[in-house]
């Protein structure tokens, strides 16, 4: 889980959640290449990302990268960009970001029936990270809340009204990451349904984009790769097989 935002010279600005899809690269809902752009008002602005963080706090830079580049599927400037549009956006960072894993991008159609959360904090800059429970709606059961809604939209029920969510926060449906939460700003009385990008039905374009930012194959190693070979090990151990131990741990390594 990650945050990220633009510093000027006036300070930082939190602008949304990301999740992690690479060493180098997060999701999110909007981010254009912005690394030493020139505000109107004259202000250098940077872009930076807090990552594996429980508060999306900018006093202390322990987890905090600046961001390299990054490609919009609505290359616009932020504030242009409306909640009936397709919110989806890459953002890569300078340095790696020093995560145990990453998550994959989504394998099939989601089920709307499958038990589905957002993580996000629930209040801007207060909050830990929360896993908010959703109902995911079909897309025409939302069609008929939102005539304007895009074909590639995934829309959630949240429970609990008043939940603030920026926008980028992950929707995750039986622990698979299927849609990115838009850039809505609803009013308290109509917060129960928000838009998300369904990740499925873009992951042409965040492949295709990945490779235009010149990041190819993750090499993160699994959190749990070393028990599985210590585990291999003693049980061929027991096998007294040490042939296979070795060409075993070469493979894996």
């Amino acid at each position: 889980m990650a945050c990220w935002g633009y510093k000027r010279e006036s300070g930082s600005i939190f602008m949304g959640a990301g999740v992690i899809i690479h060493e180098y690269a997060i999701l999110t809902y909007h981010g254009v290449d912005i690394m030493h752009r020139q505000w109107p008002e004259g202000d250098q602005i940077f872009g930076f990302v807090l990552y594996d963080t429980e508060f999306c706090r900018f006093s202390s830079a322990l987890n905090e990268v600046s961001w390299f580049s990054g490609y919009s599927l609505q290359n616009k400037h932020f504030v242009k960009v409306l909640k009936t549009d397709p919110q989806l956006a890459i953002i890569k960072v300078n340095e790696a970001l020093k995560v145990s894993s990453v998550m994959p991008l989504p394998q099939k159609h989601p089920n709307i029936d499958a038990k589905c959360v957002v993580i996000g904090w629930q209040q801007l800059l207060m909050s830990e990270l929360k896993e908010i429970e959703v109902e995911v709606w079909s897309y025409t059961k939302c069609l008929k809340n939102i005539t304007t809604l895009f074909t590639k939209a995934l829309c959630i029920y949240m429970y609990e009204p008043c939940l603030l969510l920026n926008g980028g926060e992950p929707l995750i449906c039986d622990g698979i990451l299927t849609g990115i939460v838009s850039s809505e700003f609803p009013i308290c009385t109509n917060s129960s349904i928000r838009i998300c990008t369904d990740v499925f039905q873009y992951r042409g374009w965040i492949n295709e984009h990945l490779q235009l930012l010149g990041i190819s194959k993750s090499n993160i190693r699994s959190p749990y790769l070393m028990h599985e070979i210590v585990m291999a090990v003693l049980a061929l151990q027991h096998n007294n097989n040490n042939n296979f131990i070795l060409l075993l741990i070469s493979w894996k390594i």
